[in-house]
């Protein structure tokens, strides 16, 4: 088991992050598991970097201003981190902003209570495509980042606001709305209610929720000095979080990193791009392809997230494509024809298809090439069985075609000391094959 270390700002800042630029730095206060590794993201056009948490200085995004002012650059920096907490369902505040030379995130004094991760993986990150998608989120990122139950409270309220602008509309909405909230403390706050005869709940969360925090003249008004007040609002703030978040997701259209889990459209989406929606909707009705038709698939790269590649699955060529119900299986070789990789798409389930321990295989033809492969696709396993995310890419325009989860092995236990061996010996065997070659040629 690889043990996580926070690391010092000198061993974080490498790489793309130690080049002069004209740098600005968000130091942020958040819930989020921090990578200890910088981290790389494209988002809305631009380049962000997740500067790793240190032992004494903040987490940070950081920003290469290129032409935009310095409040425009500050702005895509919160659009980046709105997205980031809701695609994390965690909050995050930014405690200030600096920038310079370097990405140097401030100095702050804070030996526990760190969140730390290898790595973060965002491989969801939602683009608002309009303002009040945008204030949405930045409302719920700001309400699940304070440590203040009022304004948290407004805050959620807030995304309501911007979700359904009409008060009574809104409140409609809410009453039709609280069945679906699954959150347990969302659930208890809402018995609660119920419980004391709370009939209204939507008039009641405007009333004596929003209106009391944002109000100090006129009756009800939530005052920071009743302990009272403090509790009723904290015991409410799960059932208004939970009514923020349906409204981003039911009303706005910005789908939960959960949704995005349970629907998996990420396994096909570009496969299904490439085939067409006819296409696609054919072969889910079982209709067979009509006489002469192709499909062009193009080579593609077989990779797993952040691994080195795997040369024998780079530039593999389809040799073999067969429609069988709802499914298209699909045959690929590389390009020296030693190495074959199998895999299907299941058009109606969403999911591709592959199974490690029969879909690959290798030719051995004595040569130091088919010794390297070995010891390539001998790392694919190791790599994949150890919770490898595999990703598929169109070769020549590197899009992305194909992105599975992470692997969970079943009834599996991988020895990796043997896999290594193996590797290892393979490597060794490729070396003594070319020395070989090497000899017989001269």
């Amino acid at each position: 088991m690889v043990t996580l270390e926070i690391p010092t700002l000198e061993d974080a800042l490498i790489g793309e992050i130690a080049k002069p630029a004209d740098w600005v730095v968000a130091n942020l206060d958040t819930s989020i598991s921090w990578p200890v590794a910088s981290e790389k993201y494209q988002f809305a056009g631009d380049t962000f970097y997740l500067i790793p948490l240190t032992k004494n200085h903040y987490p940070a995004i950081a920003y290469k201003r290129q032409s935009e002012t310095l409040p425009e650059a500050r702005s895509k920096i919160l659009r980046f981190l709105s997205a980031v907490s809701w695609a994390e369902s965690a909050g995050a505040l930014v405690a200030s902003f600096g920038g310079g030379r370097l990405p140097r995130p401030n100095y702050r004094e804070k030996t526990h209570g760190h969140f730390i991760t290898g790595d973060l993986a965002l491989t969801y990150l939602p683009e608002a495509q309009d303002a009040n998608q945008w204030i949405a989120l930045g409302l719920m990122r700001e309400g699940r980042g304070l440590n203040h139950p009022a304004y948290a409270f407004l805050s959620f309220y807030r995304v309501l606001e911007a979700a359904i602008p009409e008060g009574k509309t809104r409140q409609k909405w809410v009453v039709d709305n609280l069945d679906a909230i699954l959150d347990r403390g969302g659930r208890e706050a809402l018995d609660r209610l119920k419980t004391s005869g709370i009939e209204d709940v939507g008039a009641h969360l405007y009333k004596s929720g929003r209106m009391a925090i944002a109000h100090a003249k006129s009756d009800p008004i939530i005052n920071p000095d009743d302990a009272s007040d403090y509790d009723r609002i904290a015991s409410e703030l799960p059932l208004m979080r939970g009514l923020a978040e349906l409204a981003i997701e039911r009303v706005l259209g910005i789908k939960t990193r959960s949704t995005i889990y349970r629907e998996h459209l990420y396994e096909l989406a570009g496969f299904k791009r490439l085939l067409g929606a006819k296409k696609v909707a054919a072969v889910i009705a079982g209709m067979p392809p009509k006489e002469g038709e192709q499909i062009d698939f193009p080579e593609i790269d077989i990779e797993l997230r952040k691994r080195d590649p795997y040369l024998p699955l780079k530039r593999m060529q389809p040799i073999h494509a067969v429609q069988i119900g709802a499914r298209i299986e699909l045959v690929y070789v590389s390009s020296d024809e030693l190495v074959q990789f199998s895999f299907a798409l299941d058009l109606e389930a969403e999911r591709l298809v592959f199974d490690w321990s029969n879909d690959l295989s290798a030719t051995d033809d004595g040569s130091a090439a088919a010794a390297l492969n070995a010891a390539a696709l001998k790392r694919f396993i190791l790599e994949y069985v150890g919770n490898g995310e595999l990703h598929i890419y169109d070769s020549q325009t590197r899009t992305l075609l194909s992105r599975v989860e992470a692997f969970m092995p079943v009834n599996y236990w991988a020895n990796h000391e043997k896999l290594n061996q193996e590797i290892d010996e393979w490597t060794a065997e490729a070396a003594r094959r070319a020395a070989e070659e090497t000899s017989n040629h001269s």
